[in-house]
């Protein structure tokens, strides 16, 4: 059903009171998940808000820096708010950038956030490019393998350009292990060819399914397992099975300043050039191709335009029922 934003939002600033969000972070931990709805990523928007906000109350933050060295830093997030997390490492990395050309900052023990590319486009808005990443619980295998090794590790970058920054954000699995979540809760099937049972087979049952598939096979993987490093043995995390629970996820942050390059003056300008050459080849349907989240971006720009967003009714339930504090169902 259409629902007013206005009343999306007032529902999500009431269950961040209710679970002790600070005050002066709730607009940024609302902002970020409405933002995720509203681009049309339901798995990483208002459903996994409900989800995550079960867990807000088990803050310990704020985050603090436990390793500091020129262009890296670690930080022991202390199990705080995803997006407020986040938002720490991004300003570092950024900062780090400004002073070293590059910024890389690997956090763990934090709440998660939904999607990426809040924290890229931020550091693009820096006129850095932005890399954001993470793993998770090894709940992703190959096809053919029903055991789960890897993370679901998403991976996310943005560029300035001379309108919207180009941003990709995108899982290294078929399908985010959200879309299972939602499939569990609401009977539905899973989509072919994404998830597999503990033999390794596909799977439409989502009670079946035991783990999220990768993408592309072994190139697929390369990329996963890059991820995985970046997010894991760089910092001392842990990695692959290692990863049990949401508090031992390794996040990682880069920022990297064009100046450092010798390219300050054209980036911009350059990085524009080259999409517009992209907007500029045709298909054999007559179309351009599509870029990373320009559909996204009409998406919200429309929706904010007339203030109403289309909610399935089991989500506006769950989030009712968040913003009246009962959490039984996420």
């Amino acid at each position: 059903m259409l629902i007013e934003l206005d009343e999306i939002r007032s529902l999500m600033i009431r269950t961040c009171e209710r679970s002790g969000v600070p005050a002066s972070q709730v607009e940024l931990v609302v902002g970020h998940y409405l933002d995720g709805e509203l681009r049309g990523k339901k798995t990483h928007g208002l459903a996994k808000f409900c989800f995550e906000s079960q867990y807000f109350h088990e803050r310990q933050g704020p985050p603090e820096i436990t390793h500091d060295r020129k262009a890296i830093t670690v930080v022991n997030a202390r199990r705080e708010v995803g997006p407020i997390s986040a938002a720490f490492a991004t300003d570092i990395a950024v900062r780090k950038a400004r002073r070293f050309g590059v910024g890389m900052v690997g956090v763990v023990n934090s709440q998660r956030y939904g999607i990426l590319a809040t924290w890229t486009e931020r550091m693009a808005g820096e006129g850095c490019v932005g890399v954001a990443m993470n793993t998770s619980t090894a709940d992703v295998t190959l096809p053919g393998a029903g055991e789960g090794f890897l993370g679901v590790n998403p991976l996310s970058f943005a560029v300035p350009t001379a309108d919207e920054p180009l941003v990709a954000d995108m899982s290294t699995t078929k399908a985010p292990m959200g879309l299972l979540w939602e499939a569990r809760r609401g009977g539905q099937a899973l989509p072919p060819g994404c998830f597999v049972d503990r033999d390794g087979h596909y799977t439409l049952d989502p009670d079946d399914a035991v783990s999220a598939v990768m993408f592309g096979e072994h190139k697929g993987f390369a990329i996963s397992l890059l991820v995985q490093l970046l997010t894991g043995s760089i910092f001392g995390f842990p990695m692959g099975t290692e990863v049990d629970s949401i508090w031992r996820t390794g996040y990682t942050f880069l920022a990297l300043d064009p100046a450092f390059g010798g390219a300050a003056a054209d980036f911009v300008s350059a990085n524009s050039r080259l999409v517009e050459s992209i907007e500029n080849v045709r298909t054999t349907n007559g179309s351009g191709l599509r870029l990373f989240s320009r559909n996204g971006l009409k998406a919200r720009n429309d929706a904010i335009r007339v203030g109403l967003l289309e909610v399935s009714d089991s989500v506006l339930e769950r989030l009712r029922s968040c913003a009246s504090g009962d959490h039984r169902e996420h």
